[in-house]
């Protein structure tokens, strides 16, 4: 948008608040420009996130038959990261396109990964996705970095991308376990100050066109699975 330029469409807007939250200290961490910043977050060693290990949720939800047979489904893992739950959807017979900001990670970890797994460097919000539609889409921690006014542009681009009957998962900080910033905070100054929280009541409201099947606490110290105390997981249906 050209500086100057008078607002007359939600464009317009959206880039307008891009540009405050890029002139932050922290930058706006939800674009491609980001790419290293999240590849080395994702790679320090003692980091909770340098793990190979899945989400509790996806396990739990798998063995009580939420998530519907993956044997054939076709997974979208958003924020896929080094390619953890990838793997995981992969090994339980999914084919899966994951997506992710962090392009050096993705280059280094793409030869491990199960053949039916496809990793892209891409921006969730301004580039395209995967053509098509999913049995199953999958967020773990993705939505609660991008900013406010960015989770219209998420929710036009997300939701249409989840097939009739499929299914939604997604894994953010919990609202009463992390202290976050306000929307309105992050609008006024735009810094994200490291991530959004959410309460159930904001995840039912925020993915109102879809049918809630479970919100709860992440559940921590499950042998065999990634569950830090800090999060919340709900789980979708696009009925």
């Amino acid at each position: 948008m050209v500086n100057g330029a008078r607002i007359h469409t939600t464009d317009q807007l959206l880039s307008i608040l891009d540009q405050v939250v890029a002139a932050s200290a922290r930058g706006d961490r939800s674009q491609s420009s980001a790419a290293e910043f999240w590849t080395g977050l994702l790679t320090t060693p003692g980091h909770p996130l340098a793990t190979q290990l899945p989400d509790e949720p996806l396990v739990d939800w798998y063995e009580r038959g939420l998530l519907g047979n993956l044997d054939g489904a076709r997974a979208l893992d958003i924020g896929c990261g080094s390619g953890r739950n990838s793997r995981w959807f992969a090994e339980h017979g999914a084919t899966v396109e994951g997506v992710d900001l962090a392009a050096p990670l993705l280059d280094s970890v793409r030869a491990t990964m199960p053949a039916t797994v496809t990793l892209t460097a891409s921006d969730v919000l301004r580039e395209p996705l995967p053509d098509g539609q999913f049995d199953l889409v999958y967020d773990s921690g993705c939505f609660h970095h991008l900013a406010p006014h960015r989770r219209i542009t998420y929710l036009d681009r997300v939701l249409p991308a989840i097939r009739p009957g499929g299914r939604f998962g997604i894994v953010t900080f919990a609202a009463d376990r992390v202290e976050a910033p306000t929307d309105l905070d992050v609008v006024l100054s735009g810094d994200t100050q490291g991530g959004m929280a959410f309460s159930a009541d904001d995840l039912r409201t925020i993915f109102a066109p879809l049918t809630p099947l479970e919100i709860r606490n992440v559940v921590p110290d499950r042998e065999g699975t990634f569950g830090p105390d800090f999060l919340n997981a709900a789980l979708f249906s696009n009925a």
